[in-house]
């Protein structure tokens, strides 16, 4: 009997996670800081303290009590480094001597006097198998399970200890707490936390709208592709996803090469991505059967009539090195949204240097606040097939090198562009930080209402408008249609616009006959605006939807409180 395609490729990821220090599930954060005991053994223990970097990896500093072979008390450090999601790593031991209580204060010195191996459980489970040097005059020891005092667990979501995989996921030979998922589930399953989840090849929950299930996906979890296929996890119209993670612990799906073993680089389409698909209309399938299907699997349908459709809800949530082109115009993209509906709550999205778009939207209602795409290869924000949703509080900060192209990627229907609906979203509150491309670039009849943003350094334009069908969506300066308009608006590129050969009119001269938006230096510091920005004033309370909320500020940041502190990776990028 010939090996299974899933057995051959579990072996394989297998014989790359083993090489090396492999860990798998469970971020630790300084959730876990605090003084550990152990229960069976009164009085021995360990303060751990652990200090998170900016790419994801961290420093564990344990400080412990203890006695030589000779019973003299003595202070013992462990200390190192440890990759994003490892949960068990090998750790240098140093006694301290020296220093004194009060002043003048004595210098200290530390010498390695041996290693433990740190193993973390949960919140409530850790363990240091201490392995001191010949000569060092310590004797080895094993501090097992020691448990945190009350109360220092509160914002820690690892309560539970891998047991084993589920009925539903295959275990990985060789890689303790992972399981893989393959193929087509007609269940209701939970991917929890203490378990790395691999996604070897399509991953669909439910058939089109037929064996509907619901997947929940608990905060802190971590999901992976296994390299080399297109690994991906496909939500089918009529399923779910409830996939809430938190402002301390994010759900994130991204490379096998990312945080698990030293010495390894995710590299952008190391994973396909997330896609949602649902029942709600789009213009290229207005009436029944509803078939428009996905652009990079012809067998996947998607669209209906319902604009209220839920597929659930998503929030917190990363998505690192994905995208997959199965040919040209045809992508996975980090985050795609087909079809889905308005009752979907999406939230607190990033897309981490992928390799297509960050977000695209095919048809659908689906609304969106605070969404963050770090240097993507493509568009960042791409809608198409008449997406009529709205969007709250943007960021986009391009890279260079990445196939970086435009802010926004705004079409209606590529082979109709006067098909209904037409594309109207409304957007507001985006700071776009461009480095190639244009910033909004509006094709093909579509439409779409921007508001209280910031565009700036694009090298193509900030503002392009293609195709004459888009013109005539937006009316005359003289006579805007509202379908597509600028209001609260802030443009700094070298060329702030670009018009099509034929074009009717300026679009310059339509930005112009909207009050609010002006051509100035948002002056900003990272994202923030500075003291003296004009972004600080001018915003304007979006008309006819109560979906927004009013900012007296402009751009997607107020100068003061950062909302995507703690739960995003590498904001600014130059990640790994």
């Amino acid at each position: 009997m010939r090996p299974s395609k899933t057995f051959l490729s579990l072996c394989a990821i297998a014989g790359v996670l083993t090489v090396g220090n492999a860990s798998a599930a469970l971020k630790l954060s300084d959730a876990f800081d605090g003084n550990y005991f152990s229960p069976s053994e009164s009085g021995r223990g360990i303060s751990v303290d652990y200090v998170p970097f900016a790419d994801g990896s961290g420093f564990l500093f344990g400080a412990l009590f203890s006695f030589d072979a000779d019973n003299n008390p003595a202070w013992l450090t462990i200390q190192g480094a440890m990759l994003e999601h490892e949960f068990t790593a090998s750790l240098d031991v140093f006694q301290t001597t020296g220093g004194a209580f009060g002043f003048p204060f004595p210098g200290v010195s530390n010498a390695k006097i041996g290693t433990a191996t740190v193993t973390v459980n949960s919140c409530t489970s850790m363990s240091f198998d201490i392995d001191m040097d010949e000569g060092s005059g310590f004797p080895d020891v094993m501090l097992e399970n020691l448990t945190p005092v009350a109360g220092l667990t509160s914002d820690c979501v690892y309560l539970e200890e891998f047991q084993q995989c589920p009925d539903f996921a295959t275990a990985i030979p060789g890689i303790e707490r992972a399981c893989a998922l393959n193929g087509v589930i007609t269940q209701d399953i939970t991917l929890t936390n203490e378990t790395t989840w691999l996604l070897d090849g399509l991953v669909r929950i439910g058939d089109d709208n037929e064996n509907s299930a619901t997947v929940t996906i608990e905060p802190g979890t971590v999901l992976i592709g296994g390299g080399g296929s297109a690994d991906y996890l496909y939500i089918s119209p009529g399923s779910r996803i409830i996939a809430n993670g938190t402002p301390n612990n994010p759900i994130v799906l991204t490379s096998d090469q990312d945080g698990f073993i030293s010495g390894t680089t995710p590299n952008p389409g190391d994973v396909g991505g997330l896609v949602v698909s649902g029942n709600a209309p789009s213009n290229a399938c207005e009436t029944a059967p509803f078939n428009c299907f996905s652009e990079f699997d012809q067998t996947q349908r998607f669209g209906g009539d319902n604009p209220n459709d839920s597929s659930g809800q998503i929030s917190y949530f990363q998505v690192r090195y994905a995208g997959i082109e199965f040919q040209p115009n045809a992508e996975v993209n980090s985050f795609t949204f087909q079809g889905v509906g308005d009752g979907t709550v999406v939230h607190h999205l990033q897309a981490f240097r992928g390799q297509d778009d960050g977000v695209e939207f095919f048809g659908g209602t689906v609304n969106v606040n605070h969404i963050i795409i770090t240097e993507g290869g493509d568009d960042a924000i791409d809608w198409d097939l008449g997406w009529s949703g709205k969007m709250q509080y943007a960021l986009v900060v391009e890279g260079t090198g990445f196939g970086e192209d435009n802010g926004i990627e705004g079409a209606s229907n590529p082979d109709d562009f006067d098909a209904t609906p037409r594309a109207t979203p409304v957007v507001s509150n985006f700071t776009f930080i461009g480095t190639g491309g244009d910033g909004i670039e509006l094709k093909q009849g579509s439409g779409g209402q921007i508001w209280n943003s910031i565009v700036t350094g694009f090298t193509d334009a900030c503002i392009n408008f293609k195709d004459a069908a888009t013109y005539t969506a937006a009316g005359t300066p003289q006579s805007p249609s509202g379908t597509t308009a600028f209001a609260g608006v802030i443009l700094n590129c070298p060329n702030n616009f670009k018009d099509d050969g034929s074009a009717p009119y300026a679009v310059q001269d339509l930005f112009n006959a909207s009050s609010g938006n002006e051509l100035a230096d948002p002056k900003l510091n990272g994202y923030q605006p500075t003291a003296d920005s004009p972004a600080l004033d001018g915003g304007l309370r979006v008309e006819g939807s109560d979906y927004f909320d009013f900012t007296s500020y402009r751009g997607a940041f107020d100068g003061s409180k950062d909302w995507t502190a703690g739960w995003t990776h590498q904001v600014l990028g130059g990640g790994n």
